[in-house]
């Protein structure tokens, strides 16, 4: 377990500074913005099988930031700043689970306004990398981390304060990081850190748009995808195993902001067969063997091009008993025109992850 209480008081000095300070709040929030952030926090062990990596972690982020004030979905969330941030964060076992780096496009808006600052929340997610992972021969005890390639993602709650005509502001919060890979390499149990948040912005000022910028991404009635993924699941075995995944999707427009989903799923597996009979072969297996049937109802939620989806569904037809009923998904589609669209979704059981999906989709 790594110390760094020098570091740890540093961080608490510059929180209570922050707290005894008192500011006026800026009625004119400047469009862009520059910060740094730090993050002093542990590694907690969710699985009896990773209690080893418990540690004190740290990490430092740099990001900037614009706020989106034209578009018309903006209003719906009191005018949020988009921004970009480039992570480092010390794991705090540095021979099993090491550093990681990452970056990481988020939203943060305010929750409540009060004279003095704001309540303010803040999601990320991204791409990261980090330094160590399984081995069977070298790194046997980090039964996390399977990959060095893994996705992020943090959410964060934190008090801004403000001071009139000062380019700076200055928050603090608490809130938890993630990283994981979707089970595209095993093990994949993850690693969760829950950790304070102190950062500060300089705001840099920016004339306001003339011409307001037209939503022109209405939510048409239905969607059409398809998708891969590749997943593996034996640390013994070094067989990984292809997902084609495809679907079709109902939207009910509620408003600009969100939208009810209803739709259905294809999915082509073989890990159904591996599950039952690991040592026989993968080949010659007919489309039941291999096929899952599943219906959803779910959520988007819209913010610029990008639609974060949330889906539970249940399994009418799945070829192995072993597999859970129900799954859910979590993830986003990013609208280049009216009609196009990326995908990028995490498919779990009940907070397991089973695979990661990417693909197209198109709008009618």
């Amino acid at each position: 377990m790594v110390c760094f209480d020098g570091v740890l008081k540093k961080g608490l000095a510059f929180l209570l500074l922050t707290v005894l300070s008192s500011w006026a709040w800026c009625q004119e929030r400047p469009k862009m913005a520059i910060g740094f952030n730090y993050y002093p926090g542990f590694l907690v062990a969710h699985r009896e099988d990773s209690k080893n990596l418990e540690a004190h972690t740290h990490g430092f982020e740099l990001q900037i930031s614009k706020q989106q004030s034209v578009q018309p979905w903006a209003g719906f969330y009191k005018k949020p700043e988009i921004y970009m941030g480039l992570l480092y964060m010390n794991l705090g076992t540095p021979d099993l689970v090491g550093n990681a780096f990452a970056a990481m496009p988020g939203i943060e808006t305010s929750l409540k306004s009060f004279s003095h600052s704001e309540i303010r929340i803040r999601f990320s997610t991204g791409l990261a990398y980090l330094t160590k992972k399984f081995d069977i021969y070298d790194n046997r005890r980090n039964q996390a981390i399977g990959s060095h390639i893994n996705g992020v993602m943090q959410g964060f709650a934190t008090w801004e304060t403000h001071k009139l005509n000062n380019p700076w502001h200055l928050q603090i919060g608490f809130g938890l990081t993630h990283f994981s890979n979707g089970s595209y390499r095993v093990p994949n149990l993850g690693v969760n850190m829950p950790s304070l948040y102190v950062g500060g912005n300089y705001l840099i000022e920016q004339k306001p748009h003339r011409n307001p910028i037209k939503d022109t991404l209405d939510n048409r009635a239905w969607q059409f995808y398809a998708a891969y993924g590749f997943k593996e699941r034996s640390l013994t075995k070094t067989t990984g195993f292809h997902i084609w995944n495809i679907g079709a999707t109902r939207i009910k427009q509620v408003n600009l902001k969100r939208s009810w989903r209803f739709g259905s799923d294809i999915y082509i597996d073989k890990t159904h067969h591996f599950i039952d009979y690991p040592d026989e072969p993968l080949t010659g297996l007919s489309i039941p063997d291999m096929m899952e049937f599943g219906v959803y109802a779910g959520h988007q939620l819209l913010i610029s091009r990008v639609y974060f989806i949330t889906d539970i569904g249940f399994y009418p037809y799945k070829p192995s008993a072993n597999k859970f009923i129900t799954y859910q998904r979590l993830g986003f589609n990013y609208h280049f025109n009216q009609h196009g669209y990326i995908l990028a979704a995490l498919k779990t059981h009940f907070g397991i992850a089973d695979h990661f999906t990417w693909g197209f989709g198109y709008r009618l």
